[in-house]
């Protein structure tokens, strides 16, 4: 019986432990990621997800799509409250391309008008939409955090497959299962 506890001991000293160590924050506290997310991060499962993205983003698609953007928004942020919903921002930039974009951290956004140099910046990691352009194979935007020194910049942009364009710091959530089927009905309908 000695002898198994021994055994046991030294496996768990060489990594044999099927407990986990629990990686702590700078307080000294179990770090939790969704912690440090905002609500609208935290409705999806970025803890999940395989890579560290900075952004969960959508493309809505082409051309007058605001009420499209509203029912979307509406179905994926189901489980929050409707003064949560009514906080998500709007960017109307030159073109026709639109994206729905969530921060993973309650860290500030900055957008960037790549033309003019104007900044908007978003507070507290609060998710936005925005309409922007591609020209010469590059957005007229760009999306940017800073994080202890180190920024994550993206520019949304599709592919010529119809995809986000990839990014480590983007995770895809343009076909995000959330959503109701009835938000897909056509426009004119």
């Amino acid at each position: 019986m000695k002898i198994m506890a021994i055994i046991t001991m030294i496996a768990s000293l060489f990594g044999c432990s099927s407990v986990k160590p629990q990686v702590l924050d700078k307080t000294g506290m179990v770090y939790k990621d969704s912690d440090y997310r905002s609500i609208y991060a935290n409705v999806f499962d970025f803890d999940n997800y395989d890579g560290q993205p900075m952004f969960a983003v959508a493309f809505l698609g082409y051309g007058d799509r605001m009420d499209f953007r509203d029912n979307y928004v509406k179905g994926v942020f189901e489980s929050l409250s409707d003064e949560s919903v009514d906080k998500i921002q709007h960017f109307d930039f030159e073109g026709d391309e639109w994206y729905l974009i969530v921060p993973r951290y309650k860290e500030d956004v900055d957008i960037t008008t790549l033309d003019t140099g104007e900044v908007h910046t978003i507070y507290n990691g609060e998710a936005f939409t925005v309409k922007c352009n591609l020209s010469d194979l590059h957005s007229n935007i760009e999306i940017s955090t800073e994080q202890n020194l180190s920024g994550h910049k993206f520019s949304p942009q599709i592919g010529g497959d119809g995809k986000l364009v990839p990014n480590p710091d983007v995770w895809d959530i343009t076909d995000y299962s959330v959503m109701d089927e009835n938000l897909y009905v056509q426009e004119g309908e």
